[in-house]
């Protein structure tokens, strides 16, 4: 009768290591996140973009669903043409620039290709790679990094990237500041960034305070 009991509780100890197990692989960050297909035939048109681009220091608690994230990343660095070649020109087609994403969830490497997130790690690094208080009200920032051996190149595609991202903010009404002051340290450290690159600037994106 012992010999019983004792294989009844070895049996809920199982199912209970199991349950655990797998409560916290659900509440980890995936790993490979897909996204919408980006959609190529929305917002303002072009002037009305440019008239009401503008920086923005204020969010509020609404967050960006992943088909507006897939907009912008395609914005971006998406791929427009069937060569591969992307919405912003490279210097001598370098194609140089990646795009991360940092948020509540973790921190990801944008996957233009697959038009995916690759998680670099879990943590919620918005709180320690900007140095701005506003910052950290902002539903996410977008890093931009370049192996381009040449920085003035680097910047060029950066500014290009950033520009396109903020175009597509005004068009959908989001906030967005480009962000100088970053940790680059830190951001190198925690995303794992390769020696031959180089964090060059970060975008804070969210929604605006309601007036």
């Amino acid at each position: 009768m012992k010999k019983i009991y004792l294989l009844f509780f070895c049996l809920l100890s199982l199912v209970g290591f199991s349950s655990a197990s797998h409560a916290e692989e659900s509440d980890s960050p995936e790993t490979m996140v897909y996204l919408p297909e980006p959609q190529k035939n929305i917002g303002a048109p072009l002037m009305k973009a440019l008239s009401e681009r503008k920086t923005t220091r204020e969010f509020s608690v609404r967050k960006i669903n992943d088909q507006d994230l897939s907009n912008l990343l395609w914005a971006a660095v998406g791929i427009n043409r069937p060569n591969g070649k992307l919405t912003i020109p490279t210097a001598r087609d370098a194609r140089d620039l990646s795009v991360y994403v940092i948020k509540q969830g973790g921190a990801y490497r944008y996957n233009s290709e697959k038009n995916a997130l690759e998680l670099v790690n879990p943590a919620s690094l918005i709180y320690t790679a900007a140095s701005q208080g506003f910052v950290k009200n902002a539903d996410m920032l977008l890093v931009y990094v370049s192996n381009n051996e040449n920085q003035n190149y680097g910047a060029m595609h950066a500014g290009s990237a950033y520009q396109n991202v903020g175009l597509y903010a005004a068009s959908a009404g989001m906030s967005n500041v480009v962000l100088g002051m970053i940790d680059r340290n830190v951001l190198r450290k925690e995303l794992h960034i390769n020696d031959n690159e180089y964090v060059v600037i970060a975008q804070a994106l969210g929604w605006p305070k309601s007036k």
